[in-house]
């Protein structure tokens, strides 16, 4: 297996909106893009020729530990993960249908909680695997969160919950795994992307200080563990 000399990155959900972008963006600058989602994309792939790969998976199942490994094998190397796979919800937590109903609702499809937060966590652990066997270990891991992760948008309830479990996700990793694409002083950080600006966006504060934030101090047993 011979290392590619360009760097790679892993871009889910890369054959449809904005996954597309990122992927454009990547190769405009050099990168190899394995393109990992559930639909394949021919008339994409064929844009961007050789600088791409195309591999199925489904982000919701931690079994797609197989297309790290065919990326792996492929390459050699993986230096990114821009985990931006997202759906919205596929059913309604309001349920206004049964209302003035003595019907049990059936149980709500959470698959936007497996797809939004659980995929970014399972793709998490799977880029940190890959990337500490890279020539010089380490890479980077981007998640694409959502407005709605901030500001909650009432039409998608569990999509806005996902969502802001990402960014809490990343917050709270953070400080070990340290994450950002072209910058390595900035990680962590939370960035609003609204037409053409871009916005840092800080943690919230506690209101009772010190008292408060004992309550999300490292505890070192728990975090060895």
């Amino acid at each position: 297996m011979a290392s590619s000399s360009s760097q790679v990155a892993i871009v889910t959900g890369g054959n449809s909106g904005m996954g597309m972008g990122l992927v454009r963006k990547l190769v405009e600058k050099g990168w190899k893009v394995a393109v990992a989602d559930i639909n394949e994309n021919k008339t994409f792939a064929d844009e961007l020729g050789g600088a791409s790969s195309f591999h199925k998976c489904n982000v919701a199942d931690y079994d797609r530990s197989e297309m790290f490994q065919q990326v792996w094998d492929k390459y050699g190397r993986i230096d990114a993960l821009c985990a931006n796979a997202g759906i919205v919800d596929k059913s309604s937590i309001f349920i206004f249908e049964y209302r003035n109903s003595d019907k049990i609702p059936p149980k709500p499809d959470l698959l936007t909680t497996d797809v939004d937060y659980k995929g970014v966590v399972y793709g998490t652990q799977l880029a940190i695997h890959f990337m500490r066997k890279n020539q010089t270990p380490g890479g980077k891991i981007i998640a694409t969160a959502s407005v709605a992760a901030v500001v909650p948008h009432e039409a998608y309830p569990e999509y806005a919950g996902a969502k802001a479990a990402v960014v809490n996700f990343v917050r709270a990793t953070a400080r070990i795994l340290k994450r950002f694409l072209e910058d390595d002083t900035l990680y962590g950080r939370v960035v609003e992307c609204s037409a053409d600006k871009h916005f840092f966006l800080e943690p919230p504060t506690l209101a009772n200080g010190r008292v408060s934030k004992r309550a999300v101090t490292v505890w070192d047993p728990l975090f060895k563990m």
